[in-house]
């Protein structure tokens, strides 16, 4: 998923999109119009196939994403199901029952796809090299310009907690302080 951002980015999703229209305008003609419940079921499983991968790439999890991509699969089988019944009843030519059934078989190929380059040896986002977040680049840096380490609740998996962390104390040491008899006596000589 190099460069996708968000679920509009994948070709599965743009092609479902298209694949959804195309079906909600065959249902508006008659006789097909006419046949209701068809109608409903068609729109309603069409569109859960871009649905479908929508919410599986929102999950944030690949085993939830390959998850709702097996039922954006699952709703396009459905689908070319209803339109094999449409086919049957004469609500649609053979030419665009053909063409709708082929772009559905389409999609379904490219799913499925994206699902085993997912899971294959190597492949898919758990195996994406780690990135370091910019907290620790900056700390690495004033590591290297201070010599000193970063406090331990700044230490990834150290279990410090931000009530063990006490502030250093920043007020000058005692020592350096002139007394204020030191200061009285070094204006007197």
């Amino acid at each position: 998923m190099a460069g996708v951002h968000n679920f509009i980015d994948l070709l599965s999703w743009q092609k479902a999109r298209t694949w959804s229209k195309n079906i909600f305008e065959h249902t508006q003609n008659e006789p097909f119009a006419s046949d209701r419940r068809l109608v409903v079921q068609i729109n309603d499983s069409s569109e859960s196939v871009m649905s479908n991968i929508a919410e599986g790439f929102g999950r944030g999890t690949q085993g939830e994403f390959i998850a709702f991509l097996g039922y954006a699969v699952g709703s396009a089988n459905e689908t070319q199901s209803h339109l094999c019944a449409a086919y049957d009843w004469k609500y649609i030519p053979r030419a665009d029952y053909s063409d709708l059934f082929r772009a559905g078989t389409e999609i379904r190929k490219l799913i499925v796809g994206f699902m085993v380059s997912m899971v294959k040896p190597g492949s898919g986002v758990k195996h994406m090299r780690p990135t370091k977040s910019w907290t620790d680049d900056v700390w690495e840096v004033y590591e290297r310009l201070t010599g000193k380490q970063r406090p331990a609740l700044f230490v990834a998996g150290s279990g410090a907690k931000a009530a063990d962390y006490r502030s250093p104390d920043l007020s000058p040491p005692l020592e350096r302080m002139p007394s204020s008899d030191a200061a009285s006596s070094s204006t007197q000589s």
